[in-house]
């Protein structure tokens, strides 16, 4: 077995063949790096020619060092290839001693526990996979530890629609969540990818969601690299209502309504005893609740205009999964359901690509009912995985142990 930097179609071939996968697909995301002036490196085990292993690893600078990372990787099937992962350490641990860096840190993609809706806890054990790494040095940190808050989650939200049909699919939600996504479709909402050109809008919108909820936001040059880089891999949706078709819908509604009322009320005027009063009471209360939506609808339009932005999110594409990352909803239009619209029509998007896989990706972790966005994604009946966390490797041990002990002693103080 050798360590070695492979080629684009070796790296492809590898990864298509190994579904479990990284993060991004690796070419792609390989491709981002570069477009951000990172290097990087397409890493592989061969013997005899044969692929074994692969990993993506780039180089991050920093004042103290070079630090170089893998994210969701080595690919392998580790229960039968403990040997070609211990090897792959070893010789990247020599191959970054030449290189003179600071350390390594590697956040593998294995999920220490699986919790389910209704509470019940899978836990998966991972004692084996971890003693590949002791063994070479390595020191394990959690994510609160590692303080890799926004690269990766603690928490991720995921629901398998393998073997689902459209109808199926729907039916797996939650009633909440089913009876939104029905109003979004009543309302006349609609979703669609949107150009290059409308990135700084979008960056605008998730900016100021950010601050809203006091989450950090990516750079508007972020966005645009991904746009670039993954092409058809990467879609930026964003769910909007035309307020003059919305009245529109409701006026017909309010007309057929009317119609029944007079015709109802003509029936109990043939009659000696009325038969109609509750039915005609409830039809007007409907009247009434719908001229309401007409009236705060053309107050919109007044300060908004006929179209409005509801809600967006960025997806990435791969085999195995398709994943839903920066997100924002403007709160004022929240009664429209936008977000609701945007997970459905994605998850309808996966079915059809055929992906089992469908990742809402961070959530807190909290199962109180505290936690808005874990009971948002909760609505589309999934389950939620706990990353492992980091691994990390000190090539220039010396330096690292300093460095180390001076953090401890600045957050002591």
């Amino acid at each position: 077995m050798e360590l070695v930097n492979l080629n684009e179609d070796e790296y492809n071939r590898f990864e298509q063949k190994n579904p479990k996968g990284s993060f991004y697909q690796s070419v792609l995301q390989k491709k981002y790096y570069e477009d951000s002036h990172q290097d990087s490196y397409l890493l592989g085990v061969k013997e005899k020619n044969e692929v074994l292993l692969t990993a993506l690893m780039r180089k991050i600078k920093s004042h103290t060092g070079d630090v170089y990372e893998i994210m969701g990787g080595p690919l392998v099937d580790f229960e039968n290839n403990n040997q070609i992962i211990a090897f792959f350490l070893k010789e990247l641990h020599k191959y970054l001693k030449k290189k003179h860096a600071y350390y390594l840190r590697i956040v593998p993609n294995e999920k220490t526990q699986r919790v389910e809706n209704n509470g019940k806890v899978v836990n998966y054990d991972l004692k084996n996979y971890s003693s590949l790494y002791f063994a070479e040095g390595f020191i394990y940190r959690s994510f609160e530890q590692v303080g890799y808050v926004f690269a990766t989650p603690h928490y991720e939200y995921q629901k398998r629609i393998e073997g689902l049909n459209k109808k199926t699919l729907f039916q797996s939600y939650s009633k909440k969540a089913q009876y939104s996504i029905k109003k979004t479709y009543e309302f006349g909402i609609t979703t669609r990818n949107i150009s290059y050109d409308e990135l700084e809008m979008f960056h605008e919108n998730t900016t100021k969601t950010a601050k809203r909820l006091g989450f950090y936001d990516k750079e508007l040059s972020y966005y645009q690299s991904v746009y670039r880089t993954f092409g058809d891999n990467a879609k930026f949706m964003i769910a909007e209502i035309n307020l003059s078709d919305y009245i529109g819908h409701f006026q017909e509604i309010i007309r057929n309504l009317k119609d029944k009322i007079d015709q109802m009320i003509l029936i109990d005027s043939k009659r000696e005893k009325p038969t109609k009063t509750r039915q005609i009471k409830e039809l007007r209360s409907q009247v009434e609740q719908h001229e309401k939506r007409i009236v705060q609808a053309k107050k919109l339009i007044e300060q908004y205009g006929k179209k409005i932005n509801l809600a967006g999110a960025l997806f990435f594409i791969q085999p195995q999964e398709v994943s839903y990352m920066f997100s924002y909803t403007n709160a004022e239009f929240k009664n429209f359901y936008g977000p609701y619209r945007i997970q459905a029509d994605m998850l309808e998007f996966a079915l059809k690509e055929k992906v089992p896989v469908y990742n809402f990706y961070g959530v807190s972790g909290d199962r109180s009912g505290h936690d808005g966005v874990y009971e948002f994604k909760k609505g589309f009946q999934g389950y939620m995985v706990d990353n492992m966390g980091a691994f990390i490797l000190p090539i220039n041990k010396f330096r690292y142990q300093f460095l180390q002990t001076i953090k401890k002693i600045i957050r002591r103080r």
